[in-house]
């Protein structure tokens, strides 16, 4: 828990950073080169930590596993994009596509229902 909390605050920095890098708001209280330095430490930590704890999500580990395989492609789009390396367009739209793709898994086969549940009384 602890852990999602800390890769929580990761990746509001991150967010703020970007914000700072893609709109330009706060340049005057922030340099390009510290928001980008910022954006890339606090957002790769984010995963990590993210990637570490997610076992403990309410999910399947199939689903999480296609989820933050998504979200790292994502972020590794948005660091080509930043430094203005080729392909990163693709790179973003292949990692956004992931991340979609992972939400229309159907939850039969991600989630494994207990057959206990039918045997209980669950009216309380």
């Amino acid at each position: 828990m602890l852990l999602k909390r800390i890769a929580a605050v990761c990746f509001a920095i991150a967010f703020l950073m970007a914000i700072v890098l893609f709109t330009g708001t706060g340049r005057e209280y922030v340099s390009i080169s510290l928001a980008r330095t910022l954006f890339l430490i606090f957002g790769a930590l984010g995963l990590i930590l993210n990637l570490l704890s997610f076992r403990s999500g309410k999910h399947d580990a199939g689903f999480n596993l296609i989820y933050w395989l998504g979200s790292i492609i994502l972020f590794v789009g948005l660091v080509f994009m930043m430094m203005k390396w080729p392909y990163g367009y693709y790179i973003l739209l292949a990692g956004m596509f992931t991340v979609g793709v992972s939400f229309f898994v159907p939850s039969g086969l991600v989630d494994k229902k207990n057959d206990k549940d039918d045997i209980l009384d669950n009216r309380f």
